[in-house]
């Protein structure tokens, strides 16, 4: 039945990440011709290495998953005598517990007191960046 591509940017920005969906193509060389025009317009040039292209087969399903909903929360690390948090990506589940999602990547030196896939209850605490979600426990098979 034939394909598409589709081309995105993405960067991250303080707050969340940017994502724009640039176009829909009938060819990756059209595809990668409008990245060419658009890499050194102001705010792409700055993240070049933004640009995704994705061929996706007409007529077929391509999001067969279930419908998730993703947020940022903080977890935190042991064995540092001090409290420190690295922000991870989770799935939101329901009455504060959220799914651990973004995989372990940090120095080896660094060890999570949670891992991916665990679910841990989250609360609201003040940080040094403001109010934010930081996993406090594991829910064990709860979810």
């Amino acid at each position: 039945m034939g394909s598409v591509f589709v081309v995105q940017h993405s960067h991250e920005t303080a707050e969340c990440e940017d994502v724009k969906m640039i176009g829909v193509y009938g060819s990756r060389s059209d595809a990668e011709a409008a990245i060419d025009r658009l890499v050194r317009q102001p705010g792409f040039r700055e993240h070049p290495s933004g640009f995704h292209i994705d061929e996706y087969d007409i007529g077929k399903d391509h999001w067969v998953e279930w419908f998730v909903s993703l947020t940022t929360i903080m977890m935190p690390l042991l064995d540092k005598g001090v409290d420190v948090w690295r922000p991870v990506h989770a799935e939101v589940l329901s009455n504060g517990w959220y799914r651990i999602v973004t995989e372990n990547d940090s120095p080896t030196d660094e060890q999570c007191a949670f891992d991916t896939g665990q679910v841990a209850r989250c609360e609201e605490r003040d940080l040094e960046g403001g109010a934010m979600l930081v996993a406090v426990s594991l829910a064990g098979d709860a979810a």
